[in-house]
């Protein structure tokens, strides 16, 4: 169950954030290796001061069991920050991405663990 969680002050539309959430959904899917319906790909809206300056930046949160290593997470990072400059105007320098590998005993879904 890969998590991309996306928190930015940029404002969207609905109708964007939900293409945006589908585009970062299939990179996730594809990057790991795993269906699309695994998936989940949130956005937030909020307040942001990045290198002392407040304005458009985003910070990115990718969490898996298990899939995340150096080369994948480098391939999703170039990835992210590509479609954030494309689809938000998001220079990389502006965009923080994070990556965090849960175990499944510390992961949930259905009322159970994943282990």
């Amino acid at each position: 169950m890969p998590l991309i969680r996306l928190e930015t002050d940029i404002i969207m539309s609905r109708e964007k954030e939900i293409d945006l959430t589908g585009k970062l959904c299939a990179i996730v899917a594809e990057e790991l290796g795993k269906p699309s319906e695994y998936v989940m790909a949130t956005i937030s809206n909020c307040c942001i001061l990045m290198s002392g300056e407040h304005g458009s930046a985003a910070l990115v949160q990718i969490m898996s069991i298990g899939g995340l290593n150096a080369s994948v997470n480098g391939s999703i990072a170039l990835a992210v920050s590509c479609l954030l400059k494309e689809t938000l105007g998001l220079s990389a320098g502006r965009v923080y991405i994070t990556f965090s590998d849960i175990s499944g005993e510390n992961w949930a879904w259905q009322g159970r663990t994943f282990r």
